[in-house]
């Protein structure tokens, strides 16, 4: 169940940096610090991009709090990175 949420979590991260003004226009204003045709401002507008950079933080997240062992970081992270990309997806149909 922890997983589920934390992908639910990685993708409303994801959705909120790359897509939505944010708390204050936090991540507006993030976003638009990058204007330039780079692969730092396409990556922030990405949501695949920016979903393995939350997806990577929730990893850590979860084995700092000892739910998994440092070896199976990665595929968590890969895990909860692809769910992420998924459920954006399905909410485009």
């Amino acid at each position: 169940m922890i997983y589920l949420f934390a992908a639910c979590a990685t993708y409303y991260a994801a959705l909120s940096i790359s897509r939505e003004d944010g708390p204050f226009a936090a991540f507006l204003w993030l976003r638009n610090r990058f204007t330039r045709d780079t692969w730092l401002a396409r990556g922030i507008r990405c949501i695949v991009c920016v979903s393995c950079y939350t997806a990577a933080l929730a990893a850590a997240g979860l084995w700092a709090a000892g739910h998994v062992r440092a070896i199976d970081t990665p595929l968590v992270w890969l895990g909860l990175a692809g769910a992420s990309v998924i459920l954006d997806r399905y909410w485009k149909r």
